[in-house]
C-alpha cells in the first residue's frame, strides 16, 4: 500500500493506496534473487540518489510527463511530534515564514519571483505541515537546458533550510492568518478523536490551537528552527523536466558547507491507544442504517525490501480472502487494512444494519466466522481462486506518471522507507513467493491480528434512532465472545459455474458505410494546435485533435443546444427526467442485457445527459472499437430502446413519494453550504426556472415514455445544433472517413433552433444569511455578476480579472490586515445562451472582522476601477496562462483536450482564436483591463451571501 502524505486534512484511515503487483507459479528463475530478500527494493531507472556528508539526501529523476515541468521538493522529516509543549503549533507556524521572506529573497520577493515565471501562489507554490513532515513544494515551469532557473530553485530551497528571515512585524502579521486558517479548518473525520488515541500525536494537531498560536514568538520559531532544520533530516526531491547529472552536481556546490546538528531529542513516536474497548457514539437520525466500525490497531508493515513488501502483500492477500469468506456466508461486513498513522495499521470491519440490535447479530456471526477460520482454515479451491484474480492484479510500477506522482512516492520512501517495485525480477520474485501460499500462512496472520483485539478494540457507531439506547462496551464484547461460542457449518466452496462467454458484437453495430468525400463541406486544420475540424452537409460540426496518450482509448463528445429551460413551462415536469428515463434501456436492435455485457467486455461507455441549456453524449471505446461507438451513438440517437414496463415501475414509484420530504430534502435543511449555493444558482440563473411550481401528483400521472423519447430525438437527432469532439491517439484520416460515412445519413428535422439569450440578473445590492456552525466566524460570499459578448478575448480578460482580485486580496486581507487565511476568488462564465459570468469572492473571517472585510474587498475593486495594474504585474499573469496552457493540454492530453474543446464551442470561443491564443492575450492591456473593472463590477449592486453574522448588517437593522 501507499503511504498517503498525513497532513492534517487527510487524517482519515481510507487515504491508501494499493501496491502494485502481478501473477505467476514458484520456479527457478527468480531462484537468483532468493538470496537477496532481505536487500532494499532498487529505485526506478533513471533515478539519482544522494546523500552529503552532512546527512542531507537527494532523489533526481528525469521525466517527461508533464513537459516543460519540474517539481522540487524541500522534505523535513519532522512535524508537530518534535515540538516541546512551549513550542506548539511552531512547525506549521514556521512552515508560513518560509514564505515570509529569506536572505536572498526577502519579504514577499520569493513570492514575485515565482509567479514571475508564471506560476501560481497555491497552485504550483505550496507547503505541507503533519506530524511527522514539512514539506515545501515548487511545480517550476522549466526546460531541461535551463540551468539558471534550476540554480536559483534550488537555491530557495536552501534559503528554507539554512536562511528563512523571521521578520519580527511579518511574524506578529502571520499569526493573525494561521489563527483564521484554524478557525477554518475541518478535521473532515467525525471519529478522529477516537481513531488517533492518547499520546503524543493528540496532544500536538499540527496546526495547534488557538492558544498555541497566539503564545508562539519569533524567539520560539528561531529556536525550533536552528535546532531542527538540519542536512540530517532533509531530502531534497527533483522530478521532471532535469537534467540530474548537473543538478546533483549543483546540489553537492550549493548544500555541502551547511553543517549537520546534534540529534539527540528526535525521537520516533508510536501510536497508543487506551487498554480495552473505547467507543465513540454519534446520532444521525438521517442515515438509513446504523453503522458500526470495529477497528483493531497492530503493528504495520514497511515494505523497504522483498521480505517486507511480501508481508505486506500477504495482508491485503488476507483481506481479500476475508472478504469473498464473508460475502459468500451472506455476513453483510466489509472487512479492510489501512495504514493510519505513525506505525500503526487498523484492521476494520464495517457493519450496516437497521438497528442496534441487528449489528451486534452481524457481529457476532463475524466474530464467529473469524475464529473458524483461525481454528480451520480456508480450502485449497478457496485460496486457488483468489490468488489467481489477486496476482493477476500485481504489476510493476512502471506506467508513465506525472512528475507530482512521483514526488508523492519518493516523499513515502523518505519518510517511512516504504518503496514500490518498478522492476520486473523483483515483482516476479514477489508473485512466485505468494503463489505458494497455504492456508497455515494466512491462518496465522489473521490469529496475530485479532489477538491485538484484547490489548485494544475501536469502535465508531453511528446511530440513526432516537430510540436505541447508547451502545455499552459490555454489548461489544458479549457480541464478539458469543461469535467464539457458535457452531458454524463447515464452509463449502463453491465455484462460479458460469463460464465467460464472449458476446459477438451486434450486427448494427458491425455496419460500415460508404465513405463520400462530397458529404464534407468544408474543412479546416489549425496548425498550432493540432485541431482539425470539418462540417457536413447537413451541418453536423466535427472537431478532432489526435493524441500521444498510451491508453489507445478514443474520447467522444456529442452535444448541442436546447435544454430543460428551454422548455414552456407547462411541459416541464412532463420532459425534465428524459436523461435518466431513457438510460433505462439500451438500444431498439439488441437485448439490453446483451448489450450491456458486450459493452462492458469491449471496454465501451456510452453515457447521456440533459441540462438547463444543453444536451450532451459521451462515449469513450479502444481505437479498434471506433466505428462500433460510432454506431452505438447512431443507434441511441435514433433508435433508442423504450423500455415501457420498467417505466410505468419507476412512474408509481415517484407517485407515492409525492408530498413526502426526500432524504436530500431533509439533507439540504441541515446544509448552509448547499443552501447557500443553491441560492446562488437561483440568483445567478444556474438553476431551472424559478417559475415553475412544485410537481403534483397529475403531472406524474400524465408522465408517457413515447412523449419523452420523441421530445430526446428532437434534441440529439438535429445535425445542425450538434458538435462531436473526438480526442484520443487515433488515425485522423481513417477516424474521419468512420464520422462522415456514420453521421453523413442524419437528416435534418423540421425543428426550430434554439435561441441564445441573456438570463435576468439582480438589479441591486442583495444580502441573505445563512447558519453556520462555528459561532466564531464568518464565511461571506460576495458575488459580483454580469452580461458579456462571448468570445476568447473576454474569456481570458475575465480570467485576468480574477487573477488580479486573487492577487488584492492576498496582499490586502491576508498580508496587510492578516484577517484571513485563504481568500478565494471564482469566475464562472457561460457564454452560450446566458452570456453571463459572475465572481465570487470568499473569505472566512472573524466576527468583529466582517464590516472591515466588506470595506476592503469594495475599497479593492473601486481602486482598480481608477487605477491600471502595472505593466509588468500583468504580464506575469499573462505568463502564468501560457504556461498553464502549455502544461495542461500536452499532445498526451486526450481527457484535457476533450475538455477545453467542449467548453470553447459552449461559451461561444473560435477555434481561430484559440490557434492565436498568445495574441488574444496580447490584446489585453492595463487600460482595457481597468476599462473592464468598470464595465463588470459595480460596487453598488453585489449579491453577499453568508454563513454566520456579519456586524455591519446587524447594526443596520
Amino acid at each position: 500500500m501507499k503511504r498517503k502524505n498525513l497532513y492534517l486534512s487527510s487524517l482519515t484511515n481510507k487515504g491508501t493506496l494499493l501496491l502494485i503487483g502481478g501473477a505467476c507459479l514458484f520456479h527457478t528463475a527468480t531462484a537468483q534473487i532468493e538470496n537477496s530478500a532481505n536487500e532494499t527494493i532498487a529505485l526506478p531507472e533513471k533515478t539519482i540518489e544522494g546523500k552529503l556528508h552532512n546527512g542531507l539526501h537527494y532523489l533526481l529523476l528525469p521525466n517527461e510527463y508533464p513537459a516543460h515541468t519540474a517539481e522540487f521538493r524541500l522534505v523535513m522529516r519532522l512535524g508537530s511530534v518534535q515540538e516541546e509543549d512551549y513550542q506548539k503549533g511552531a512547525a506549521h507556524f514556521l512552515e508560513h515564514m518560509a514564505f515570509a521572506g529569506t536572505k536572498h529573497f526577502p519579504n514577499r520577493s520569493l513570492i514575485e519571483y515565482l509567479e514571475s515565471l508564471g506560476m501560481k501562489y497555491g497552485r504550483d507554490i505550496n507547503a505541507v505541515t503533519g506530524y511527522d513532515r514539512t514539506v515545501f513544494m515548487l511545480k517550476m515551469p522549466i526546460n531541461a537546458n535551463d540551468t539558471l532557473q534550476t540554480d536559483s530553485t534550488l537555491l530557495i530551497l536552501k534559503d528554507w533550510l539554512t536562511n528563512i528571515s523571521f521578520e519580527e512585524e511579518r511574524t506578529k502579521k502571520e499569526r493573525g492568518v494561521i489563527l483564521e486558517e484554524l478557525r477554518s479548518y475541518d478535521l473532515d473525520d467525525e471519529f478522529y478523536p477516537l481513531k488517533i488515541g492518547q499520546n503524543r500525536f493528540s496532544e500536538r494537531l499540527p496546526l495547534g490551537s488557538s492558544q498555541d498560536i497566539q503564545s508562539i514568538d519569533r524567539k520560539k520559531l528561531i529556536e525550533f528552527y536552528h535546532k531542527w532544520y538540519t542536512p540530517q533530516l532533509a531530502s531534497i526531491v527533483a522530478v521532471g523536466c532535469i537534467d540530474p547529472i548537473r543538478t546533483e552536481q549543483q546540489i553537492k556546490k550549493m548544500f555541502s558547507d551547511i553543517p549537520e546538528k546534534p540529534l539527540t531529542d528526535y525521537r520516533n513516536y508510536p501510536l497508543t491507544y487506551r487498554k480495552g474497548i473505547q467507543i465513540q457514539e454519534l446520532k444521525d437520525t438521517l442515515l438509513r442504517n446504523s453503522e458500526l466500525e470495529i477497528m483493531i490497531p497492530h503493528p504495520g508493515v514497511i515494505g523497504k525490501d522483498l521480505s517486507s513488501t511480501y508481508q505486506k502483500e500477504l495482508g491485503r492477500l488476507l483481506v481479500r480472502m476475508l472478504g469473498k469468506r464473508l460475502h459468500m456466508r451472506n455476513i453483510n461486513a466489509k472487512v479492510s487494512d489501512d495504514w493510519y498513522l505513525s506505525d500503526t495499521n487498523h484492521f476494520v470491519f464495517s457493519i450496516s444494519q437497521k438497528d442496534k440490535k441487528e449489528l451486534l447479530s452481524v457481529l457476532t456471526r463475524l466474530s464467529g466466522e473469524l475464529y473458524d477460520i483461525i481454528k480451520n482454515g480456508f480450502c485449497s479451491q478457496e485460496i486457488e481462486a483468489t490468488l489467481r484474480s489477486f496476482l493477476e492484479n500485481l504489476q510493476t510500477d512502471t506506467e508513465e506518471k506525472s512528475s507530482a506522482l512521483w514526488c508523492e512516492d519518493f516523499t513515502d520512501y523518505i519518510l517511512s522507507g516504504d518503496r514500490y517495485i518498478h522492476h520486473t525480477e523483483e515483482m516476479q520474485y514477489l508473485k512466485d513467493k505468494l503463489s505458494c501460499t497455504t492456508s497455515e500462512t494466512l491462518q496465522t496472520l489473521l490469529k496475530e491480528w485479532i489477538s491485538y483485539q484484547k490489548q485494544h478494540t475501536l469502535v465508531a457507531y453511528k446511530n440513526n434512532s432516537i430510540q436505541d439506547k447508547p451502545l455499552t462496551v459490555e454489548e461489544i464484547q458479549t457480541a464478539w465472545d458469543n461469535g467464539k461460542k457458535l457452531n458454524i457449518d463447515k464452509f463449502v466452496f463453491q465455484h462460479n459455474t458460469k463460464e465467460e462467454i464472449k458476446i459477438e458484437t451486434p450486427l448494427c453495430l458491425t455496419e460500415t458505410h460508404s465513405f463520400q468525400p462530397a458529404q464534407i463541406k468544408n474543412e479546416y486544420f489549425y496548425k498550432e494546435t493540432g485541431v482539425s475540424e470539418f462540417t457536413l452537409e447537413n451541418d453536423l460540426r466535427f472537431i478532432l485533435r489526435p493524441t500521444t496518450d498510451e491508453s489507445e482509448n478514443l474520447l467522444v463528445t456529442a452535444f448541442g443546444r436546447g435544454g430543460f429551460a428551454d422548455l414552456p413551462a407547462e411541459d416541464y415536469h412532463r420532459l425534465e427526467g428524459t436523461a435518466g428515463y431513457m438510460e433505462m434501456g439500451g438500444i431498439a436492435a439488441v437485448n439490453y442485457d446483451t448489450l450491456s455485457a458486450y459493452m462492458s467486455q469491449e471496454e465501451i461507455s456510452l453515457n447521456l445527459s440533459i441540462s438547463n441549456y444543453w444536451h450532451d453524449m459521451m462515449g469513450m471505446a479502444p481505437i479498434d472499437k471506433s466505428q462500433e461507438l460510432f454506431n452505438l451513438m447512431f443507434e441511441k440517437i435514433h433508435r433508442p430502446e423504450l423500455c415501457h414496463q420498467d417505466f410505468e415501475i419507476i412512474k408509481k414509484e415517484e407517485m407515492e413519494s409525492i408530498g413526502k420530504e426526500t432524504l436530500l430534502e431533509q439533507l439540504m435543511k441541515r446544509d448552509p453550504n448547499r443552501m447557500l449555493s443553491n441560492r446562488l444558482d437561483s440568483l445567478v440563473g444556474n438553476a431551472p426556472m424559478q417559475s415553475i411550481r412544485p410537481r403534483t401528483m397529475q403531472d406524474v400521472e400524465s408522465l408517457n415514455l413515447d412523449d419523452i423519447a420523441s421530445y430526446y430525438r428532437t434534441l440529439f437527432g438535429n445535425p445542425k445544433g450538434l458538435t462531436i469532439v473526438i480526442t484520443g491517439n487515433f488515425d485522423l484520416t481513417k477516424i474521419k472517413k468512420q464520422l462522415t460515412a456514420t453521421f453523413g445519413r442524419m437528416k435534418q428535422p423540421d425543428t426550430t433552433a434554439y435561441s441564445n439569450y441573456s438570463v435576468s440578473l439582480p438589479q441591486e445590492k442583495y444580502v441573505e444569511a445563512f447558519p453556520n456552525e462555528v459561532e466564531t466566524q464568518t464565511v461571506l460570499e460576495y458575488v459580483f455578476a454580469g452580461h458579456y459578448t462571448p468570445s476568447l478575448e473576454e474569456s481570458l480578460t475575465l480570467k485576468l480579472m480574477r487573477d488580479v482580485l486573487q492577487a488584492r486580496l492576498l496582499q490586502v486581507l491576508r498580508e496587510e490586515q492578516n484577517i484571513v487565511y485563504s481568500p478565494y476568488v471564482s469566475l464562472f462564465y457561460q457564454g452560450i445562451p446566458q452570456k453571463t459570468f459572475y465572481f465570487d469572492l470568499s473569505a472566512s473571517v472573524d466576527i468583529k472582522n466582517t464590516a472591515l472585510s466588506e470595506e476592503l474587498i469594495l475599497k479593492i475593486i473601486k481602486k482598480l476601477q481608477k487605477e491600471p495594474v502595472s505593466q509588468e504585474e500583468l504580464q506575469s499573469m499573462k505568463r502564468s496562462f501560457l504556461v498553464t496552457k502549455r502544461q495542461v493540454l500536452s499532445d498526451d492530453a486526450a481527457t484535457e483536450w476533450r475538455n477545453t474543446l467542449v467548453n470553447q464551442v459552449k461559451n461561444g470561443e473560435q477555434l481561430n482564436d484559440f490557434e492565436h491564443y498568445e495574441e488574444c492575450l496580447k490584446k489585453i492591456t492595463p487600460e482595457s483591463l481597468k476599462k473592464a473593472f468598470c464595465n463588470y463590477m459595480n460596487t453598488d449592486r453585489f449579491i453577499l451571501l453568508y454563513l454566520g453574522t456579519h456586524l455591519n448588517y446587524i447594526q443596520k437593522q
